[in-house]
């Protein structure tokens, strides 16, 4: 499987989800942006994968973020923004996740995610031919009321 197709799948499961985030230039009368909740947002960028949502992804993908193996922020959001530009629909099911606190502000996200590219996967369907499922291990940090993915690695199942 090519690196291309791995930085994309991590990408889209770390970094995409329901919306953009809001203007961080908004005038201090402003009421705060509502804290996300990590348990909520995971599932959810697994299914904006589906919907194309590359600034919402990208608002979730700290800049320092590296991955294990040497894929940082760049590496993502090229394959990110690719990926949305596709004609062709792009599945992806989360099938577990668990999340553990590091620290106050710090959050490990272990996830399964099967991706298809071509067609969405429906829940509890089988999985499609020429689907792939990972286990995703990453490291989600709090900034303000954001979590941003910061690092982690793959492995194909």
């Amino acid at each position: 499987m090519s690196q291309l197709w791995i930085v994309w799948m991590i990408g889209s499961l770390v970094f995409s989800a329901c919306g953009a985030r809001e203007d961080a230039g908004r005038s201090a009368s402003a009421a705060p942006a509502a804290e996300e909740r990590i348990e909520v947002l995971v599932p959810a960028l697994v299914d904006a994968i589906q919907t194309k949502q590359p600034v919402f992804v990208m608002s979730h993908v700290d800049t320092r973020f590296k991955e294990e193996r040497g894929l940082d922020y760049f590496d993502v959001r090229s394959l990110v923004e690719t990926s949305a530009f596709r004609k062709e629909d792009v599945g992806a099911r989360l099938e577990s996740l668990a999340i553990t606190p590091v620290d106050a502000d710090r959050r490990r996200v272990e996830a399964r995610v099967t991706f298809a590219l071509g067609q969405r996967i429906a829940a509890g369907s089988p999985p499609p031919a020429g689907s792939v499922t990972y286990a995703l291990d990453l490291v989600f940090e709090k900034h303000d009321a954001v979590w941003q993915a910061v690092g982690g690695s793959y492995r194909r199942e």
